[in-house]
């Protein structure tokens, strides 16, 4: 019994001096003072199931908080909620009612705290059991960065191996599951395992990482018009989306097929299978890119344009170029070839091969930018290109060029129009033969098919 509690009782026991009246009082006040106790000490009891569950969640609280008045409990609470207005209200509300909410939100937090640490909770175990959860933390983080491991070559200086190595096909013509005719463009995926375009033997291969062959997943190695069958003429570039669906340029069919994963037969995408300049044609279609909304874009050689197709439609809209004419001016494409779309900034690239150079065009913009290669002037020099096909970007938007013309690869860092030789230039390297495309995998290792060479090449990262 608290003491003001004896005190009252002996002043009303005066005030009143009729025993019965002292009797009912004194009874009363003991009743009163019972209550008043249990409402302290459920109060206590909250303000230390508060403190320990602020302990566990902030990891900084000190234990002694437990002792805290109803004042403290109200900290507590602001420090789960991180609200200072609800400081406030608790602060000043005193009813029964609200301590019963503070006691089930922390039943409920401190339930869920029991369950996942010991039945003897304290700061200090608290405070271990979260550095040891930060610890691993950090450890998964420092490994996924360590994996990655890539750096720009444009900021360390190490280039490639000019020496390549056969990666696919033997280098001799054939259409055993181990060789390659004509091979023409290539797709690498996340797994690093490869798509090529074997023109000569009218069909597309896969292959797993490292595998000695590969294994047919398009066309069935007789050229034709059927939409089972690709093309007896043609340099069929590719893309293959996140299903493993492949889009191919069907180039003298004047088509885009896709195939779906495991599937028999092509469906039209692109294009009537006539060569013409309607929009709802394609003319010797070449570079195809497709985005994360089934968007086709291709580039069409003959028509000197990039059309973009929706995924459900007949008709394509022009993007770059202007259709039918070509030229050496900004707003004009000459033969356009291989493409590659930053699609983050709607920005694609593209071999501009007429005009030896390779121009950046935002979508649906009436002018390019040159950002390789000298307009009209064809060259060996470290600023020019001869007739550019393929090409690609890595993540620091470098550029990667199958300059053609001169059997080599061109690199050019991020805004520089001086390019370097990469592979294919023959001194004390590799000699290419017939280069159409370039690609690159997870290890930036640079991948190139050769045409006339019946043979996939791989230039090692350094």
């Amino acid at each position: 019994m608290a003491p003001w509690c004896f005190l009252e009782s002996s002043r009303l026991w005066y005030l009143c001096g009729s025993p019965i009246f002292q009797i009912i009082f004194k009874y009363l006040f003991l009743l009163l003072c019972q209550g008043t106790t249990s409402t302290a000490s459920d109060t206590t009891t909250t303000s230390t199931a508060i403190s320990v569950t602020a302990s566990i969640i902030t990891s900084s609280t000190d234990s002694s908080t437990t002792s805290s008045t109803t004042s403290s409990s109200t900290s507590a609470t602001v420090s789960n909620t991180t609200t200072s207005s609800t400081s406030a209200t608790v602060s000043n509300t005193t009813t029964s009612s609200t301590l019963a909410t503070v006691s089930n939100t922390t039943s409920s937090s401190t339930s869920a705290t029991t369950s996942s640490t010991t039945s003897s909770t304290t700061s200090s175990a608290t405070s271990s059991a979260t550095s040891s959860t930060t610890s691993s933390t950090t450890s998964s983080t420092t490994s996924s960065t360590t994996t990655t491991g890539l750096s720009n070559p444009c900021y360390n200086g190490t280039y490639w191996n000019v020496t390549g190595v056969t990666y696919a096909g033997t280098g001799t013509n054939g259409n055993a599951w181990n060789q390659l005719y004509a091979p023409s463009a290539l797709f690498i995926d996340s797994d690093d395992n490869m798509y090529i375009s074997d023109s000569g033997n009218f069909r597309i291969m896969y292959y797993l990482l490292n595998a000695a062959s590969g294994t047919l997943v398009a066309g069935t190695g007789v050229g034709g018009t059927a939409l089972n069958q690709l093309a007896v003429a043609g340099i069929r570039y590719l893309y293959v989306d996140v299903n493993q669906s492949i889009y191919i340029n069907d180039a003298y069919n004047n088509r885009i097929v896709r195939w779906a994963s495991g599937g028999s037969t092509g469906v039209l995408k692109a294009g009537t299978g006539t060569g013409g300049s309607a929009l709802t044609q394609v003319n010797y279609p070449y570079g195809i890119w497709v985005d994360s909304t089934s968007n086709i874009f291709v580039t069409e050689l003959s028509n000197h344009r990039v059309t973009k197709w929706a995924p459900s439609s007949s008709t394509g809209v022009v993007v770059a170029g202007v259709s039918g004419s070509s030229g050496l001016t900004t707003n004009l494409l000459f033969s356009p070839a291989g493409l590659y779309y930053d699609e983050a900034n709607q920005d694609l690239y593209i071999a501009n091969n007429g005009a030896s150079t390779v121009v950046k065009w935002t979508a649906g913009a009436s002018n390019g930018t040159i950002v390789a290669g000298v307009s009209g002037s064809t060259g060996s020099s470290a600023n020019k290109l001869n007739g550019p096909t393929g090409i690609t970007l890595d993540q620091w938007k470098n550029l990667y060029v199958n300059d053609r013309g001169n059997n080599r690869i061109q690199f050019f860092c991020h805004g520089s129009l001086t390019g370097v030789t990469i592979a294919g230039n023959g001194t004390g390297g590799t000699l290419l033969s017939g280069p159409y495309d370039v690609k690159l995998d997870s290890k930036q290792n640079v991948y190139v098919p050769e045409y006339g060479g019946g043979r996939v090449t791989k230039f090692a990262k350094l």
